[in-house]
């Protein structure tokens, strides 16, 4: 016993030491980010933060205020939702470039994007709970009533509109946060599940309550519940952006003010910004099933409504956690794969789920649990992906070429290729698919606030998930073939940003690694360029601004003790 003492002892001693270096590193890591990085554990979760706040504004509209719900929840045709949403998009993509100009010309100690996110984010809320609430005297009227149609208009769109500047220019934050892409990639999956939690959680909640409020016949009632409560949360939430800073490797022509025109002449070089829009547009109805998937649960999944949509809801928590897997495994992915090997197979899950269920037929899949288990496994296939985590990530990638390029990144153009264009096809779409459901007599409306419908209604609604599945599926494969011609990988993007490094420090007089025997000012002072920011006399951090050589000498520069600005470095280092 005596001589097993020690090692006993030993043990014990050995947990707490690696308990106690671990709370360590933790404390470190709060205010310190790990060498080669950026970003403390502080700054990451209030970004993490921001992004829950975000992604439960946007919830509120892109998951109420679609193509399809539009028509169901104001009782209009079933054409005027798509074409509210065109609307929008069309008149998004003529305000985009102005948008983009004036991102591209702000510079302030805030940064480029947080001050117009914060700006934007109370009238977003203002405008979500407008859209959701239908007022009893417009709500009461006859289907397809003119008031009807004028108030969705007016609403709808403005709220539209804010929705998608609104998101996109917070999906551009990734790109800015850090310089190094493996950091990018390693922060963005985690918030990645985190965006992803709200709307599962949205889908869940929601049709609950939609199932609660049919039995009572008022089933907008819950649309009116969950635009209130999530605006309001997701805004409160928002708020945490004020502690995440902006960096942007520095260079002279980035600071300099571009047109209209030119930044669009200058978009135009961007080869993988062209064949990355050209593939989102081929793929921008992928997902049409899904915008009846709703419809589709409360019809097929039970033999009444009311279960089917409850049960349509609590199943909303598997196809809604198909993107966590990619998610979690994104960092790991990026490591090995490419990011357009990475999407191919995304799209190849999604166009097979799709493919099979059209080959089945909706209608040969028997009402009750059988349809609730294919249906859900085979959609769970299908959303098989994490391509709003991905996107933002490749688009920073793009931003970065796009610097070398031309001298300018160019964030709210890339925006509007990439986001904004893309959302006027996909409308563009939806218009022409709302055409074919008129003629086939499917209107949305004829299946809320109900516990039946009819066998004929049935057949309708079944005829057109067929037709949804097929469309989907052809949809998602000519994405994937499309992105085969995707030219930048991750060894050319590791180059660009080498050389972004090298000219942003011959520019500022600050040696990249290992050319100077000083090397704590070399570090440093490679560290500021890099991160965008200068470092003055009194310690304040200037986002975005240079600092002249005399008013901020070598022995003024804050010690931050990385003194490493090699983007690859660090991308080990665990977070």
């Amino acid at each position: 016993m005596s001589e097993n003492q020690p090692t006993n002892n030993g043990s014990k001693k050995s947990f707490k030491e690696t308990a106690a270096n671990l709370w360590e590193k933790l404390k470190t890591f709060w205010t310190t980010p790990p060498k080669g990085r950026y970003m403390n554990l502080k700054e990451i979760l209030c970004f993490g933060g921001s992004a829950f706040g975000v992604s439960t504004m946007v919830t509120v509209v892109s998951g109420m205020i679609t193509a399809t719900q539009i028509s169901e929840l104001f009782g209009i045709d079933v054409l005027h939702g798509p074409l509210i949403c065109l609307v929008a998009s069309v008149l998004g993509l003529l305000i985009q470039p102005i948008f983009g100009k004036l991102l591209q010309n702000t510079q302030t100690r805030w940064g480029k994007y947080k001050p117009f996110i914060l700006l934007m984010a109370p009238l977003f809320a203002a405008l979500a709970i407008a859209s959701t609430w239908s007022p009893d005297l417009i709500r009461e009227q006859e289907f397809d009533a003119v008031p009807k149609i004028v108030y969705a208009y007016c609403i709808c769109t403005p709220t539209l509109i804010i929705w998608n500047l609104f998101q996109n220019t917070f999906y551009m934050m990734p790109g800015v946060v850090t310089p190094n892409q493996q950091e990018r990639t390693d922060i963005w999956s985690p918030i990645g599940l985190i965006i992803g939690f709200s709307p599962t959680i949205m889908n869940v909640l929601g049709n609950a309550l939609r199932g609660y409020f049919n039995n009572q016949g008022v089933e907008y009632m819950a649309f009116r519940y969950i635009g209130v409560i999530y605006s309001l949360v997701g805004f409160a939430f928002v708020l945490l952006l004020f502690k995440v800073k902006e960096r942007i490797i520095v260079t002279n022509e980035n600071k300099e003010k571009v047109g209209l025109f030119d930044g669009l002449r200058q978009i135009m070089k961007n080869k993988p910004l062209l064949i990355f829009t050209l593939a989102l547009i081929l793929g921008c109805v992928r997902t049409t099933i899904e915008v009846d998937a709703a419809i589709l649960g409360k019809l097929r999944y039970a033999t009444d409504i009311p279960t089917g949509q409850a049960i349509f809801g609590s199943l909303t928590l598997i196809t809604g956690f198909a993107v966590t897997p990619n998610m979690i495994l994104l960092p790991f992915m990026t490591r090995k794969f490419n990011n357009k090997t990475i999407l191919i197979f995304w799209m190849t899950c999604n166009a097979l789920g799709y493919a099979i269920l059209g080959i089945i037929g909706v209608e040969n899949i028997a009402q009750g649990a059988l349809s609730a288990v294919l249906l859900t496994v085979l959609r769970f296939i299908a959303l098989f992906n994490a391509i709003a985590s991905l996107q933002p990530l490749m688009l920073s990638e793009i931003s970065d070429y796009q610097q070398l390029k031309t001298g300018k990144r160019l964030e709210g153009f890339i925006q509007m290729f990439a986001y904004t264009l893309v959302l006027v096809f996909t409308n563009i779409g939806y218009v022409v698919i709302a055409l074919v459901k008129k003629n086939m007599g499917y209107q949305p409306s004829n299946y809320f606030n109900v516990t039946t419908v009819s066998d004929d209604l049935m057949k309708v609604a079944t005829d057109y998930f067929n037709l949804a599945l097929w469309i989907s599926a052809i949809s998602a494969a000519l994405m994937a073939i499309a992105m085969i011609f995707y030219p930048l990988s991750k060894k050319e993007h590791e180059k660009i940003v080498e050389q972004l490094k090298a000219l942003s420090a011959e520019q500022h007089n600050a040696p990249i690694d290992g050319e100077t025997a000083d090397e704590t000012v070399t570090a440093e002072a490679t560290e500021a360029v890099v991160a965008g920011e200068a470092v003055v006399a009194d310690e304040a951090v200037v986002a975005g601004e240079t600092v002249a050589e005399d008013e901020a000498p070598a022995e003024d520069v804050k010690k931050d003790g990385d003194g490493n600005t090699d983007g690859d470095s660090g991308n080990d280092a665990g977070i």
